[in-house]
């Protein structure tokens, strides 16, 4: 794979980006911007010039623990593209990106029907935690 790119994600990408979001999420149609900033950003794997991976980070501080992390959203990698190991390297540019950066840790969720995903999230050191996740809808 001497052709993949691991990359901030730029406004040019975003045509790109939008196309795998919906294959991969069920995501609106209105979106008509991805807005980045020192705090949230993407970032892409581009193999011989196509986008075929994206995931968005979002820069976050802990105020208890008095320290930064990193939570990933919207992990995905083109469905002509995956079982490679895009997603492998994605997640180590961002490890070495957090180590970098002084970021403590680094989450994500998951959905349990993602079999695929949460055995990448396990073998690239993720671990599951004693949690539930609940949402109120406003």
């Amino acid at each position: 794979m001497n052709n993949l790119i691991i990359r901030k994600y730029v406004i040019d990408d975003f045509n790109e980006v939008i196309k795998l979001l919906k294959d991969n999420f069920n995501i609106s149609d209105n979106i008509k911007s991805i807005d980045d900033n020192l705090n949230s950003f993407g970032m892409v794997a581009s193999f011989n010039k196509k986008i075929v991976g994206y995931i968005r980070i979002d820069k976050l501080n802990n105020p208890f623990k008095n320290n930064y992390y990193y939570f990933l959203s919207y992990v995905c990698v083109d469905s002509n593209y995956q079982n490679i190991g895009i997603a492998t390297k994605m997640l180590e540019f961002i490890f070495n990106m957090a180590k970098d950066n002084n970021i403590n840790y680094i989450e994500l969720t998951s959905r349990s029907s993602r079999e695929v995903a949460n055995h990448l999230y396990l073998k690239t050191g993720f671990v599951i935690r004693d949690t539930n996740v609940f949402r109120k809808e406003i």
